[in-house]
């Protein structure tokens, strides 16, 4: 486990099912998500957690879950971690979600994405961490940007949403650059 002051990073369990069906179906959270989410069936959502017990077929990805500290049983709150992780060339995506609407905008995301990045930077030795917002995400953009990471481009028009079309801002961060913003 990582602890920070106010969540914990832990692995996953079995009991986290629950609190996973709970927020998979709902708009406000998935929005913001990099893939389309679909009504998910309690059968999807064990299978999920299945494979994050038993991390197969997933080499290239590690996912924590995000509790907070002072819960005694430390329930889901949410999940940050990395996916496409290149080995080689040291450099992976991050991925975080709050699953919980009572807890947006209360800075335990940016917590969560830190002590990630330590993990990663200090653990798996990576050199760079990329991420991609939504433009319309100006809550994430903001926290990104606080946790030290840099726009680096924009994939114009890219994210149908809403009615409308949106751009796909594309964010990093180096070790380099982590280090300093300690």
């Amino acid at each position: 486990m990582i602890y920070g002051k106010r969540i914990v990073l832990r692995e996953f369990r079995r009991e986290d099912v629950g609190p996973i069906q709970r927020w998979v179906g709902n708009e406000e959270i998935t929005k913001y998500l990099g893939f389309v989410m679909f009504p998910q069936s309690l059968e999807e959502t064990t299978a999920f957690v299945e494979r994050q017990l038993t991390k197969k077929g997933a080499p290239n990805e590690g996912i924590f879950v995000i509790a907070l500290r002072d819960d005694p049983g430390m329930e889901y709150i949410g999940s940050v971690g990395f996916h496409g992780i290149s080995w080689r060339d040291r450099h992976s995506e991050l991925g975080i979600v709050i699953g919980r609407e009572d807890l947006l905008g209360k800075g335990l995301g940016a917590e969560a994405i830190q002590l990630a990045l330590g993990f990663a930077f200090d653990f798996l030795n990576m050199h760079k961490v990329n991420l991609t917002v939504f433009d319309y995400n100006e809550r994430g953009y903001r926290c990104y940007a606080k946790c030290g990471f840099k726009e680096e481009g924009r994939v114009r028009e890219q994210r149908f949403y809403n009615g409308r079309y949106w751009d796909v801002i594309i964010m990093g961060i180096t070790r380099e650059e982590f280090a300093q913003s300690k």
